[in-house]
């Protein structure tokens, strides 16, 4: 199914937004009560590089920062992330959509890394991770994926993403978390992959 709808995101993307609309629905009618558990237990304290930091969910009172955080990202650093529009509609949609679990990494009030899942009505979670680029080449993308795999877990979901093969820093991330499984390929030098079943710790943050 997820393969499915990844072709025809690719080749007919008008038709893939009433599609996903409607999949939102049956998504929260399967799994709302399961992806509100997660989120409620979804708060992570630690540090970065010595600076207090939380990893939590995000809400529409964080659009502002979500918004402003996403429009200050280079170009090269969504290259690999698409997951939803970046407008001010859009993310407003996104945050107030039951089927995604939206996060943010946050040091006071500044954002400065962002992950979500985005589930689909079959029960498979898709990670999305964007490091903002004052942070990368610390392993924060590794502890993202640790923390999404975490959540999807929690949820009783089977935690997916999928992967380009030109982007080796996010395979390398991957597969420091667990050994993954691929689905399938998919067009454009894709890949769909599973993490296996089971991630109950709560993952620490203590990076750099």
């Amino acid at each position: 199914m997820e393969q499915l709808a990844y072709r025809v995101k690719q080749r007919f993307p008008g038709v893939f937004s009433g599609v996903e609309a409607a999949a939102r629905g049956v998504t929260v009618l399967r799994f709302g009560r399961r992806i509100r558990r997660a989120r409620a237990d979804a708060v992570v304290q630690g540090t970065v590089r010595g600076e207090a930091a939380v990893m939590r969910p995000l809400g529409l009172d964080d659009l502002d920062a979500l918004h402003g955080f996403l429009a200050e990202q280079p170009d090269e650093h969504l290259r690999y992330f698409r997951p939803h529009g970046f407008d001010r509609a859009a993310l407003r949609a996104v945050l107030g959509s039951g089927a995604f679990l939206n996060y943010g990494l946050f040091f006071g009030d500044r954002l400065a890394a962002y992950a979500l899942l985005k589930v689909a009505p079959t029960g498979s979670a898709f990670i999305g991770r964007l490091v903002g680029p004052d942070y990368t080449g610390l392993g924060l993308g590794r502890f993202l994926a640790v923390y999404l795999y975490w959540q999807a877990s929690k949820a009783g979901l089977r935690a997916r993403s999928t992967i380009s093969r030109d982007n080796p820093a996010s395979l390398r991330s991957h597969e420091a978390v667990a050994k993954f499984e691929i689905v399938a390929e998919l067009p454009n030098d894709y890949l769909l992959i599973e993490f296996p079943p089971g991630r109950p710790e709560t993952p620490v943050l203590a990076v750099g």
